[in-house]
């Protein structure tokens, strides 16, 4: 078998089309000329990109780089229901926590927050990103229990603190410094108390009631409440990975949209207003087919989230506006920008959206607040509000932000739109009045025919220049073309 591909491949070789009879190697005089154009074009190209993927992940990397040490920016609130000695405990255990990679405690006072409903509600509406309490008579239950009996038999050590978080904003995030942090402070709370109260308790320990012993061996746990439970594999691409799809599926939709644009030459022969509701139309209908499709793969890979058709379909609408802002910023860039610019520009849109949904603005450097203007950071912040049925509400600034990219876009696309228009009647009056005169000179060479030789010679040598001519006037339209229908592929038919 091996034999035999190689005697295929040796064939292949030896085609009219790839022998080396007819090519000449890198080397050779030939491409003298060329070679350094091509090298050093190739390095430039080369660099420029290396460069621009370094500034672009550098500003990526940048967002988390030395998040740890912000972590205290992350606040808590903490009430103490109970007044006793429970309460001290956990006071004590945060102080022994307290670091800049530990969440920051906010103790407020129980005429604050008279309820432990108050406090959840206080975390559902994105005050805080978590909260702890020492439940109401704590440690009298807990003495009680160690002293036996009845107090002992239906002691519970969950019912001495209850904290409540949010596990569908920034999962990642919120699993590594609340979750665990919690964790940490209910483990270190139980230290605490036994430091501070172990001997007391001790002597008052019922040794002969089992029940009591188990309550001065485990006196301290906590009972958690989630918000909302984010249980499926996939919860750490929804603000990671989708927020850049949405770009990336605008910018291939609109080199298909320009292309059949210029193959059928909308611009020079449709009046603008029709060339660009066309536009508009198109748009509006792919961007509400992806947003659907990226709606759609959430959902199958849901797992075990629970999540209803009611939001399906406002998670839909949000992603239909995001893909919309996109398309449009892309489309009023393209347009105006030359070709060779427009992988910086994608690359940059990208990064730059990616990074402001990727993690907390609790957790970046001041520099990279600004993002809070992008559209992804909006986007996902209404997702999560959607998502958590009205939790952590932002719509009264997301809103606005989006719209307000929804309709300056609009604007810079109807008027680059009408540039466009422009540039492209422009283009094809001139290359009409070109085939015109094309015409008119092969009429003379045919008139012309019975000149003498030395005519001829002389008559052959002009058209030969008019034929490079026209080469090169064919290379000015292509690149006329790209100026006023933007970057573009082939339509599929």
């Amino acid at each position: 078998m091996v034999n035999i591909g190689i005697e295929r491949l040796r064939k292949l070789r030896q085609k009219e089309t790839l022998t080396d009879a007819n090519r000449k190697t890198f080397l050779h005089d030939e491409w003298k000329g060329i070679r350094g154009k091509f090298i050093a074009q190739t390095t430039a190209g080369g660099i420029a990109f290396m460069l621009w993927f370094l500034g672009c992940l550098s500003y990526l990397y940048g967002t988390l780089d030395g998040s740890i040490g912000r972590h205290d920016n992350i606040k808590v609130l903490a009430v103490n229901y109970d007044g006793g000695i429970v309460g001290q405990a956990m006071d004590a255990a945060y102080q022994q926590l307290r670091n800049p990679a530990f969440f920051t405690v906010e103790y407020h006072s129980p005429e604050e927050f008279p309820t432990e409903e108050d406090m959840y509600h206080s975390v559902w509406e994105g005050h805080y990103w978590g909260a702890i309490s020492v439940t109401n008579g704590a440690s009298n239950r807990l003495a009680a229990a160690i002293q036996g009996g009845d107090a002992a038999t239906s002691y519970n050590p969950d019912d001495a603190l209850h904290w409540v978080w949010n596990q569908q904003y920034y999962t990642a995030f919120v699993q590594q410094i609340v979750q665990s942090g919690m964790q940490q402070l209910v483990g270190a709370t139980r230290l605490a108390y036994i430091k501070i109260n172990g001997t007391q308790a001790a002597r008052s320990l019922n040794e002969t009631d089992s029940a009591a012993v188990q309550a001065f061996m485990n006196p301290i746990s906590a009972t958690a409440t989630n918000i909302k439970v984010a249980p499926f594999g996939a919860v750490i691409l929804l603000n990671t990975v989708s927020m850049a799809i949405p770009i990336l599926q605008q910018f291939f939709f609109l080199l298909v949209l320009n292309g059949v644009a210029q193959k059928h030459q909308l611009y020079s022969k449709m009046t603008v207003r029709s060339s660009l509701l066309v536009r508009r139309v198109a748009g509006l209908l792919y961007s509400f087919g992806a947003a659907l499709c990226q709606t759609g793969y959430f959902w199958a890979f849901k797992e075990n989230w629970q999540v209803n058709g009611n939001q399906f379909v406002l998670t839909w609408m949000t992603l239909w506006l995001l893909m919309h802002i996109h398309l449009l910023i892309l489309d009023s860039i393209s347009t105006i920008a030359p070709l060779p610019v427009m992988p910086f520009v994608i690359l940059l849109w990208v990064f730059l959206n990616l990074a402001s949904s990727l993690s907390p603005l609790e957790l970046q450097a001041g520099f990279y607040h600004w993002g809070i203007a992008l559209p992804s950071h909006e986007a996902y912040s209404i997702l999560v509000t959607i998502w958590t049925g009205g939790a952590h509400n932002r719509l009264y600034r997301a809103l606005p932000i989006m719209f307000s990219w929804w309709v300056l876009a609009n604007i810079t696309t109807s008027i680059t739109h009408w540039r466009a228009c422009h540039l492209a009647y422009k283009m094809e009056h001139q290359e009409s009045i070109g085939i015109k005169n094309s015409k008119t000179r092969d009429e003379e060479a045919a008139i012309s025919a019975e000149e003498p030789e030395s005519g001829r010679c002389s008559r052959q040598a002009t058209r030969t220049a008019e034929n490079l001519e026209r080469i090169r006037s064919a290379e000015e339209t292509a690149m006329e073309q790209r100026q006023a229908y933007g970057p573009s592929i082939p339509p599929l038919a």
